[in-house]
């Protein structure tokens, strides 16, 4: 979910469309439809850009419809995981997280399993992130302009590993596959020389995805910089999940550490977030097909 320059909100759905919900409580319809598996969208100005799985297509809105939907980008690995959510930074520059292949294995293609920069043109600009089994989140911090995303942890170790939060930079190394963080203490276990240690963890499976980071006052100032996140719920079911989770960050970027707190429960499939313009927080409820607003209630 994304609002757009015309302030209205847009939504990708399972189905493969893109619906627009043109005011709260109205009705959405669809300006596309026929989509592959679409997990990320951004704007920038009047231009839309959609991840749908291979491939990032560009559309342009124009008296409240759109054109287009040529790939700016096409080729990117899928398999088990695909291309999933997209940022645009303050430098122009976007990230993109690409999901693995497979559920543990050596990838062949550098951009598996990986964040990767695109120049403001699109052109390929390299990985930023390498090691991350399933980055499906990214947000922006806007006090201190780096970006953040949420990893999902492979599924044949049991109990562990932890889903868990990570600071974009340059080069870092989230661990995958050979590397993992614990619940609930974060702690680093295999073969870690040179694995970035996460800022925040969530519960092993639990499919910690959506990702925003509250600049709004809705919420009051104990919430400012809070970073909220969504978990989907385990793939084989089960009560693990199901949620949002607020992650209140301490401490300087490069060595700061995350407080996970249950902020909201009684979803299905929490998935998509944004906030509103009124400063409320919108989630996307993957399993009822519903777009809940959570207020301040005192």
């Amino acid at each position: 979910m994304a609002f757009g320059p015309d302030g209205r909100l847009y939504v990708v759905t399972q189905g493969g469309s893109l619906e627009v919900v043109p005011s709260p409580g109205a009705a959405p319809y669809t300006l596309v439809s026929g989509l592959p598996v679409a997990l990320g969208l951004a704007w920038r100005g009047n231009d839309l850009f959609i991840s749908v799985r291979g491939s990032i297509r560009r559309y342009t809105l124009n008296g409240g419809s759109l054109s287009g939907g040529d790939a700016v980008v096409s080729g990117l690995p899928v398999g088990r995981h695909q291309n999933d959510w997209i940022l645009l930074m303050p430098s122009g520059d976007f990230l993109l997280g690409v999901g693995s292949t497979c559920d543990v294995c050596v990838e062949s293609n550098p951009r598996s399993a990986a964040v990767l920069r695109f120049h403001g043109d699109w052109s390929y600009a390299g990985v930023v992130v390498r090691g991350s089994r399933n980055p499906y989140g990214l947000a922006l911090r806007q006090s201190t302009g780096d970006a953040y995303v949420t990893i999902n942890g492979q599924d044949n170790l049991g109990s562990q590993p932890a889903d868990h939060l990570l600071r974009v930079a340059d080069g870092e190394d989230a661990g995958w596959p050979r590397c993992w963080p614990a619940y609930p203490d974060g702690s680093l276990h295999g073969n870690c020389g040179g694995v970035a240690s996460p800022v925040g963890v969530f519960s092993p499976h639990s499919s910690a995805d959506g990702l925003v980071f509250y600049e709004a006052h809705e919420f009051g100032p104990e919430y400012a910089e809070n970073a909220f996140v969504t978990e989907w719920g385990a793939n084989v079911g089960g009560t693990t999940g199901r949620r949002v989770m607020r992650v209140v960050l301490s401490g300087s970027p490069g060595s700061e550490h995350g407080q996970v707190i249950e902020f909201a429960n009684g979803f299905s499939h929490p998935l998509a977030m944004t906030v509103a313009p009124d400063g409320g927080l919108l989630i996307g409820d993957y399993g009822t097909g519903q777009i809940t607003e959570i207020f301040r209630t005192s």
